[in-house]
């Protein structure tokens, strides 16, 4: 499968029965199954001009898990936008978070450490379908051009890249990927640049895509579970965010994407401290002076009355000197602001 190829081009755009019930495992079972039933048609709405909003940041705790991932932050985001919700995907642009909403639009946000957090809302007026539905709009992942070009946003439901320009005025080009067969909702969860192409990884973390110069190429993933995210570590290296669910909540973890005869497989899951309902969609790195590294989290609330807008901050608790990957006591130092990408 290593040598396919996927007819498509970049083209430019135009204008069982139980003797006991624990109801409780029960209700936060079925509200993980709501939580991942399509919704293909909702919520769609009207598009909206540019905003800028202010940005709430409100502390909430975590539960503790074992492993050397240590909470340095989370926090409960709210703004008055409804664009500020379904977010996935996350990366930094400029010293502020930017990420993507299945409403169609891209949020640039400021940290929780900025003194009055506020974020900008701007709508992708161009893109596959009709604006403001939510079939046709649905974004997913977000990468920067490896050619410098821009940002490369993915949708599902119309699966397809499309490219923006830095501002996100003006689409300049498109890759189509129907030919992949991807249920509506399971399309392209993540991207990210990879030695100057770009690298899509499907949400069902079986297939990854090599998108370069010449034609692109479809190559093997061995992710056992779904693929939410994906970033690039300050060394280099490729990591993804999993996920799969159960009648516990939803389970996450984090692991390295290493190369295989075929393509791709991941390394050891790195469980990621979360309440039962949180759905983690994005995630990107930073690094301190000292060379530590901090995950950064952020969750999808899916428009769903039980779920969270949440930003969190993860540093790697290893002991110095390991010799592994992350290199050193991975994540920012203790004198760095926990809140500052």
């Amino acid at each position: 499968m290593a040598d396919s190829r996927l007819n498509m081009a970049e083209r430019d755009v135009q204008p069982m029965f139980m003797k006991s019930i624990d109801f409780s495992g029960l209700f936060v079972g079925a509200a993980i199954l709501a939580a991942f039933v399509p919704i293909r048609a909702l919520p769609d709405r009207r598009p909206q001009p540019p905003a800028e909003i202010h940005l709430g940041y409100r502390s909430v705790a975590l539960p503790a898990t074992a492993g050397p991932l240590r909470v340095a932050g989370a926090w409960a985001m709210t703004g008055t936008d409804r664009r500020l919700g379904g977010l996935s995907a996350l990366t930094i642009d400029r010293g502020r978070f930017l990420a993507v909403s299945d409403l169609g639009a891209v949020v640039l946000f400021d940290p929780p450490a900025a003194p009055h957090p506020k974020a900008r809302i701007v709508d992708l007026v161009q893109g596959p379908g009709p604006i403001g539905r939510k079939w046709a709009r649905g974004a997913e992942s977000i990468a920067r051009d490896p050619q410098g070009r821009g940002w490369w946003i993915g949708y599902e439901q119309r699966h397809s890249l499309w490219l923006y320009d830095a501002q996100f005025r003006t689409a300049k080009a498109a890759v189509d990927l129907r030919a992949m067969n991807w249920s509506d909702n399971r399309g392209a969860e993540a991207l990210v640049p990879a030695d100057g192409e770009l690298l899509v990884v499907s949400e069902n973390g079986r297939s990854a895509i090599r998108i370069g110069p010449g034609a692109p190429r479809i190559l093997n993933l061995n992710a056992g579970v779904d693929i939410a995210d994906a970033a690039t570590a300050p060394d280099g290296s490729k990591w993804v965010l999993l996920r799969w669910r159960g009648w516990k909540g939803i389970g996450q973890a984090v692991a390295r994407l290493q190369p295989s005869r075929d393509g791709y497989r991941v390394g050891k899951r790195i469980a990621v401290p979360k309440a039962p309902l949180d759905n983690f969609e994005g995630m990107t790195f930073t690094a301190g002076a000292d060379g530590r590294w901090r995950i950064w989290l952020l969750t999808d609330d899916g428009h769903r009355l039980m779920a969270r807008n949440l930003l969190v901050a993860l540093d790697f608790d290893l002991p110095v000197g390991n010799g592994k990957s992350p290199a050193g006591r991975a994540g920012l130092s203790r004198k760095t602001a926990v809140d500052t990408p």
